[in-house]
């Protein structure tokens, strides 16, 4: 593994209930994951009942730290409130 490769983080879900709480919540917390350090880009769309979400970051140690910022991981305790399941998957870049 090359140091400081750029990673992409696939955020899959299938979605029960995202109610105005929900609504806040992703708006929060996407707003903080674009302002901390190494996130790059984040696009997100909902097919039918499945939410796909894709963030990049410039590093996995990025991504490693942002996995801990305390809001994040409140939303992330809660997401069973929101969803039937949940799969997260993160992935090198190799090449653009």
């Amino acid at each position: 593994m090359v140091a400081n490769m750029p990673v992409k983080v696939f955020f899959v879900a299938k979605i029960k209930d995202l109610n105005e709480e929900y609504v806040s919540m992703s708006k929060h917390i996407r707003e903080l994951g674009e302002k901390h350090p190494g996130f790059i880009d984040i696009t997100s769309e909902e097919i039918g009942d499945v939410e796909i979400t894709i963030s990049t970051w410039r590093s996995r140690e990025d991504v490693a730290d942002w996995a801990k910022d305390p809001d994040h991981v409140m939303a992330k305790s809660r997401a069973m409130e929101w969803y039937e399941w949940v799969r997260g998957i993160h992935v090198d870049v190799v090449d653009e």
